[in-house]
């Protein structure tokens, strides 16, 4: 049997995620080389050996005769082979063995693929034993009962610090709901850009073949039940530049926070620009609003996002929100959407969750409350600090407002003067889209 070019190509992208490399120009690289019909294919491979990378790395461990994991490189291997055996319907069980082996030989050389071959085709017995059952290999896990954790952790494949804060927090049955979530995939989620018609857009896609519903959350998010690649929504949004894509909670976010901002007002972290956008459709023409990013590759990012809707007359620059070229209390509110660890979006990020770091939050919650000083200093008397992350975790959020209202005479929770009042949160488990925190300050008059 010949290797096949899709599961080398996945293997080669695996590689460079391995090394750190990002996903996404990678695969669309591939994807760009790959026949139109077999796309699909390559990065069912890709994101699935991603996102269920614990759950295989905890099989490889179970079936494996040598006691613990082996090298890299064979683990990309057998995770690849293991995602066509437990995910893909479409590929016959001994196809995806020997594809496996035949890959395996032309990367790892010959002697390496009995290796590969004993392990695939351990697990692909047991699976015909029990009826194509995937669940049946549970038995291979943590009992959930007595260890929740390290059930949750490798079945659904999330690292195991994270999903024990959770467990903390959320308690196991909402944590094991949040992990699931997390696997289940995206579909893109257009916002309706103020004043547009969102029942006028919904009918627009529905022409181009695109079936949207609608969100709870927020009346102008259409959430399309249509797999679409990254080339396909670029149409749609060149061809409708009425639409952005937003997550539905990142909408309700948005609205929320909008609710009585006022004046002159900085995006202070405005890439890629969406919220930016959203700011500008609701605020209208000659709204005082300024765009600002660390990077100028960033702000061009926003550039195209406002030329595109023809917003484009929002002022933008490219500077550290740290040392930001304006005079103190030159704005009457300032959006902070703050660097985060992003665990509110994993799903959108099938390599992200094995690159976080106990520690990684640590350092976000010294960079945000930093940002949120500097973001204080720009705020003119009884100006609104309005902050978000895309984080679940109380030291990106919480912790770092609290911290900053303890230091900061004169700033205040800006809903009377409430904490639970001026601060939400959005759920994944709870509310079925990413996780995101928002909240509302207040500067003190001048005396």
């Amino acid at each position: 049997m010949t290797s096949d070019p899709i599961r080398a190509a996945a293997w080669e992208i695996l590689r460079g995620v391995e090394r750190g490399q990002p996903l996404d120009p990678l695969l669309d690289r591939a994807r760009s080389r790959a026949p139109a019909d077999r796309r699909p294919f390559l990065s069912e491979l890709v994101k699935g050996s991603l996102v269920y990378r614990g759950r295989y790395d905890h099989l490889i461990r179970a079936y494996s005769r040598r006691g613990g994991l082996p090298k890299v490189r064979e683990r990309i291997l057998l995770r690849l082979g293991l995602h066509q055996l437990l995910a893909c319907d479409s590929v016959p069980a001994y196809a995806a063995v020997d594809q496996s082996v035949t890959l395996a030989k032309s990367v790892l050389g010959s002697g390496q693929s009995g290796f590969i071959n004993a392990v695939l085709s351990a697990v692909s017995r047991d699976l015909a034993a029990a009826g194509g059952e995937v669940e049946a290999l549970k038995r291979h896990f943590p009992d959930p009962d007595r260890s929740p954790a390290a059930f949750i952790a490798h079945w659904h494949s999330h690292p195991q610090w994270l999903v024990e804060r959770w467990i903390d927090r959320f308690g196991p049955r909402q944590t094991e709901a949040l992990c699931r979530f997390n696997n289940a995939g995206t579909r893109p989620t257009f916002h309706v850009l103020a004043p547009h018609d969102p029942v006028a857009l919904r009918d627009r896609l529905s022409d181009a073949g695109i079936r949207t519903g609608t969100s709870p959350l927020c009346d102008r998010a259409l959430v399309s039940e249509n797999l679409l690649s990254r080339n396909e929504i670029g149409g749609i949004l060149e061809a409708m530049p009425e639409l952005i894509v937003q997550d539905a909670t990142v909408q309700a976010a948005s609205a929320w926070l909008m609710d009585g901002a006022r004046g002159r007002r900085l995006d202070m972290c405005a890439a890629p620009g969406g919220k930016t956008v959203h700011a500008r459709a609701v605020s209208g023409p000659g709204s005082g609003l300024v765009a600002m990013d660390l990077r100028p590759r960033r702000m061009r990012r926003v550039a195209e996002n406002l030329r595109r809707t023809g917003l484009d007359d929002v002022p933008l620059l490219a500077a550290d929100a740290l040392r930001a070229p304006f005079r103190g209390g030159r704005f009457d509110t300032v959006m902070l959407d703050g660097p985060c660890s992003g665990t509110g979006v994993i799903r959108h990020h099938p390599e992200g969750r094995w690159r976080l770091d106990p520690k990684t939050l640590e350092a976000n919650a010294d960079r945000l409350l930093a940002l949120a000083r500097a973001a204080h200093s720009l705020l003119a008397p009884g100006g609104r600090l309005l902050y978000s992350t895309c984080s679940l975790e109380p030291e990106e959020n919480t912790d770092v407002l609290e911290a900053l209202v303890r230091e900061t005479p004169g700033l205040d929770y800006a809903v009377d003067g409430s904490r639970d009042a001026s601060m939400r949160w959005w759920l994944p488990q709870t509310d079925g889209a990413d996780g995101f925190f928002a909240a509302k300050l207040c500067r003190g008059e001048a005396t």
